[in-house]
């Protein structure tokens, strides 16, 4: 059977055709590759804001975005993919769903809330990383006096695209014998799909200006400089490229009328954003030598020398 999804509607409508067994399949199999990122992001916000945050108070977007990350994985698991690929859950959770309203009305802003956040602090990141090699000396004191301001504004921004969202009314989709939340238009042209695009591409433009100046500006810096700017740089411009799936999935919707309704486009976006999500803990990681260090807790060789002992120094 076609996973095409139901008309809009408050009534229930669980299909049963859907096989049980071959539903949860594809939830665990999802589950199996979010799940880690879960451990890594939680991992990555332990060591930045407890642990070690002497080292890492320094590079406060990364945790900012980090924990955007973890939030949108965590949704994803319990809420988004739980109920549209566990059909068990459809009746009853659809029943309590209807019956407590506030709940799509929360969830349903808050998750586009975070898909809108998540851009504007990528703006931040790779102004951030620009900054370090443009202006080495100063700009960690740039950040530092402003990082309050700036984040305001990323806490602020979502809204200017999300305000359709809010007022609008959530409804259950019926799709794959479950569901998902969505919301009927008050606005018809207010659609997030054109806002995310909107985002993403201006985001996707800042990144390679920001990028491209980032790396011309190192291949002219000391190998000192380098070094020890070259590693957060090079994971930011990893984590563009992850970055740009989505948007690439995001601008298809938007341009191609007939994909954008298609029930094919729902099944994928979702994969679109797991490169995302589940790529930039695994950058962050596979990047730093440090944070990898800190996050497993794996100590660095000791070697003796002249009856002196010099622990090798942890850099990114």
């Amino acid at each position: 059977m076609s996973g095409n999804s139901s008309t809009p509607n408050q009534g229930i409508n669980c299909d049963p055709s859907y096989s049980y067994v071959m539903e949860n399949f594809k939830y665990f199999v999802q589950v199996a590759y979010l799940a880690p990122a879960v451990f890594l992001y939680s991992r990555i916000l332990y060591v930045v804001w407890v642990q070690h945050k002497k080292s890492y108070g320094y590079h406060p977007f990364f945790m900012v975005y980090s924990m955007v990350g973890l939030i949108l994985v965590l949704l994803d698991i319990f809420i988004t993919r739980l109920f549209v690929y566990v059909p068990q859950l459809c009746l009853p959770a659809a029943q309590f769903f209807i019956s407590n309203p506030f709940l799509m009305e929360l969830y349903y802003p808050l998750l586009n809330y975070l898909h809108c956040a998540q851009p504007f602090i990528q703006i931040f990141l790779t102004t951030n990383r620009m900054s370090s090699v443009l202006w080495p000396v100063d700009h960690e004191k740039f950040w530092k006096i402003n990082f309050s301001r700036i984040l305001i504004l990323n806490l602020i921004a979502p809204f200017f695209f999300i305000w359709n969202t809010i007022i609008s009314k959530k409804v259950l989709i019926f799709y794959f014998g479950g569901f998902y939340i969505n919301y009927l238009k008050i606005i018809p042209w207010a659609s997030m799909s054109l806002f995310l695009f909107i985002i993403r591409s201006a985001v996707v433009m800042i990144t390679v200006v920001t990028t491209s100046i980032t790396f011309w500006k190192m291949s002219h810096m000391k190998n000192r400089l380098k070094k020890s700017e070259g590693t957060l740089c090079k994971a930011c411009a990893a984590n563009s490229i992850c970055f740009l799936v989505p948007a690439v999935f995001e601008a298809m919707k938007v341009l191609n009328t007939d994909w954008g309704k298609h029930w094919l486009a729902y099944l994928v976006q979702p994969f679109a954003w797991d490169v995302l999500n589940v790529g930039s803990p695994l950058v962050m990681i596979f990047a730093s030598g440090q944070l990898r260090t800190h996050a497993f807790n794996i100590k660095r060789p000791v070697l003796k020398r002249s009856n002196s002992i010099l622990v090798s120094s942890m850099t990114n």
